[in-house]
C-alpha cells in the first residue's frame, strides 16, 4: 500500500468518525429539540384551552351574580311593599321591583348565553389534555430511542476514533501533518482531480493546465498525492 492509499484509508475512517460526531452533536440534539417543541406545543394548547374555559366561566359567573343581585332587589322591594298604604310610596316600590325584574331577566338571558360557551370550552380542554397525554407518551418514546441511539453512536465513534489513530500511524509524518492542518478547514482533504475539465472537485474551480500536467506526471511517477490544489490546498490524485 503506497502513501496515498494509506492517507485515503485514514480519510475514510475520518469520514465515518466525523459523521458519527455530527450525529452526536447536531442530529440527535436536533431530534430532541424537535420532540421537546412538539410536546411544548401540546402543553401550550392546554394552556390556551384553560384560559378560554376560565374566561367563559368568569363571564357566566358574572351574569349569574348579576341575576342573583337583581333577584335580591326584587325580594327587598316585595318586602318593602308589604303594609304600604301610601299610593306614591307603593308605586315607587313597584317601579323598583319592575326594574329589578327586567334586569334579572336580562342577566338570566346573558347567563344562558354565556353558559352555552362553557361546555364547548370544557370539551376543548378535555381534548387538549387527552392529546397532551398522548404526546407525552410519544415524545418519551422518542427520547428513549434517542438515548439508545446516542449510546450506540458513542460506542461506534470511539471505535472509529481508535481506527483513525491506528490508520494515522501508517501515514508519513510530513504528509500526516499537512493532512491534519488541512482538515481543520477543508473536507475532504484528498480528492480525485477532474482531468477532463481541469477542475478541483473540492473547490469546484478550474485549474491551470499546469496543475493537470502535474497530476498526470505524479501519477506516472507513482507519486500521487504530491500535487496540491493551488486554490484550496486539497491533495489531488
Amino acid at each position: 500500500m503506497d502513501n496515498i492509499q494509506r492517507l485515503l484509508a485514514l480519510q475514510n475512517e475520518d469520514s465515518l468518525h466525523r459523521a458519527l460526531q455530527n450525529e452526536l452533536k447536531v442530529l440527535l440534539p436536533k431530534r430532541r429539540a424537535e420532540a421537546k417543541a412538539r410536546l411544548q406545543a401540546a402543553r401550550d394548547a392546554v394552556e390556551v384551552a384553560v384560559q378560554e374555559n376560565e374566561a367563559a366561566a368568569r363571564t357566566y359567573n358574572r351574569f349569574q351574580d348579576d341575576y342573583n343581585r337583581h333577584r335580591d332587589q326584587m325580594r327587598r322591594a316585595e318586602r318593602n311593599a308589604t303594609g304600604l298604604t301610601n299610593a306614591r310610596a307603593l308605586e315607587a316600590v313597584q317601579r323598583e321591583h319592575a326594574a329589578a325584574l327586567a334586569e334579572a331577566n336580562r342577566a338570566a338571558a346573558e347567563a344562558d348565553r354565556a353558559g352555552s360557551y362553557v361546555t364547548p370550552t370544557e370539551r376543548k380542554l378535555d381534548e387538549a389534555r387527552a392529546f397532551e397525554a398522548q404526546e407525552e407518551a410519544a415524545v418519551q418514546e422518542i427520547y428513549d430511542a434517542i438515548d439508545a441511539r446516542k449510546a450506540d453512536v458513542e460506542a461506534k465513534a470511539a471505535e472509529a476514533k481508535a481506527r483513525c489513530e491506528a490508520a494515522a500511524t501508517e501515514v508519513p509524518a510530513d504528509l500526516l501533518a499537512y493532512y491534519t492542518r488541512l482538515k481543520l478547514t477543508r473536507w475532504p482533504c484528498v480528492v480525485e482531480y477532474d482531468r477532463k475539465r481541469n477542475v478541483c472537485p473540492g473547490c469546484n474551480l478550474i485549474q491551470p493546465q499546469s496543475v493537470t500536467q502535474a497530476v498526470l506526471s505524479a501519477e506516472r511517477r507513482g507519486a500521487a498525492g504530491t500535487v496540491h490544489c493551488p486554490s484550496c490546498g486539497r491533495i489531488l490524485i
